[in-house]
């Protein structure tokens, strides 16, 4: 894939994670297809007519729980077999890379993680799904 659609993907994720309503961590996701075009975007947030309260929000692990992953919700637009890019805001979590090869993605792309809580990006699983997995610096 070329690097301007990679580029592109990147700067759709990043365009994206400011519509999060989640206070802490504002992720965005773009999915192209092999030819470019934009095949889903999301961003991570709860499931509609879902409030946390400020308590609720506060509490970390009550607070995902409750919170479907910015990858889910642009893979939601997809039919499987049409993604093949993904670019997320930050490295996947082992689920949300499951699921991205699930739908035929080849290659994920992600922002380095800043978070000091944040997991690790998931090099032996990608590798072990035959997926390609790159961080890319902004």
């Amino acid at each position: 894939m070329k690097d301007k659609w990679i580029q592109l993907a990147l700067r759709l994720a990043d365009a994206t994670a400011p519509a999060s309503a989640d206070r802490y961590h504002k992720v965005g996701c773009a999915v192209l297809r092999k030819e470019g075009s934009v095949c889903g975007i999301g961003f991570n947030g709860q499931p509609p007519g879902i409030d946390l309260t400020d308590e609720e929000a506060s509490h970390r692990d009550f607070r995902r729980r409750l919170t479907t992953h910015a990858e889910s919700n642009a893979l939601a637009f997809c039919q499987p077999g049409d993604p093949y890019l993904l670019a997320v805001t930050l490295p996947p979590c082992d689920r949300c890379l499951v699921d991205a090869v699930r739908y035929g993605v080849k290659i994920i792309v992600c922002r380095p993680s800043t978070e000091p809580d944040a997991h690790p990006v998931p090099f032996e699983l990608a590798k072990r799904l035959k997926v390609e997995l790159r961080v890319v610096n902004p």
